[in-house]
């Protein structure tokens, strides 16, 4: 990631706080020819963009500290930051109520989580191509629509992965590595009874889960997403039991 990607005038700077989901995107676009810069949070983007511009920003909504909706109002602000890139908001926090909370605020596309690996290419090669450029739809619903209820490996490498088996092993490895800081974060967080903190984790869960195919266990982190965010913390330690064993116990269900 970040410098592995050079080529002049197609940077991409992906403000995205959870480590699956970048390397999920990482390997959707490594043969792009582009840049692809991450940082986890709305200042570190900030700061970047102020060092270096971008021709595509993507960034997520819900974000630790400043939200994307406080990045895009920054970089409104600031127009000389943002100059002529496009935005794109990668988020699975697009409801009835984002296109007026987006109004405004000159987004180009919307891309609901989890997108398949078409479908961040296409976005992507739409934003760098002037061309392709002139007609930007929304993914969102699209994708809302396509993505499927319950998933099997096999229909998660079709549905997300393009059918590339290889490619679908390499981002279940890496997410399997990143599970045990997963654990650590969330007994953290429930531990300083920091709800906005599991809130933020079981969002990116339910997303990762859902890439791979594992509809039952994106179900549970949404059920701790909802309680969290209603500041339940009785509940939302319950919750947190369920979607830890589920887990620590990740690796059995990957051979």
């Amino acid at each position: 990631m970040g410098d592995a990607f050079t080529a002049a005038g197609r940077r991409v700077l992906l403000v995205e706080d959870d480590a699956s989901i970048a390397r999920f995107i990482d390997m959707a676009l490594e043969d792009l020819g582009l840049e692809l810069t991450l940082c986890a949070d709305v200042e570190a983007a900030l700061a970047s963009l102020r060092h270096q511009p971008a021709r595509l920003i993507i960034t997520d909504l819900m974000l630790p500290g400043l939200s994307g909706y406080d990045f895009l109002d920054r970089l409104h602000a600031e127009p000389a930051l943002c100059g002529d890139a496009k935005v794109v908001i990668f988020s699975a926090g697009l409801g009835t109520e984002t296109p007026a909370r987006l109004d405004g605020r000159s987004v180009w596309r919307t891309l609901r989580k989890p997108a398949s690996v078409a479908q961040l290419r296409a976005c992507v090669q739409d934003a760098l191509d002037d061309e392709g450029a002139a007609q930007p739809p929304s993914a969102g619903a699209a994708q809302d629509e396509a993505a499927p209820s319950e998933c099997l490996d096999g229909e998660a490498i079709a549905a997300y992965f393009g059918g590339d088996a290889a490619l679908f092993r390499a981002y279940r490895a890496k997410c399997l590595a990143q599970f045990p800081h997963d654990l650590a974060a969330g007994d953290a967080a429930l531990q300083a009874a920091e709800l906005a903190a599991l809130q933020r984790l079981s969002h990116s869960l339910a997303t990762v889960f859902r890439t791979l195919g594992w509809a039952g266990d994106s179900a549970v982190a949404k059920q701790l997403e909802a309680f969290a965010a209603a500041g339940d913390a009785s509940a939302s330690a319950v919750e947190w039991g369920r979607l830890r064993s589920r887990l620590a116990g990740a690796d059995g269900r990957c051979t």
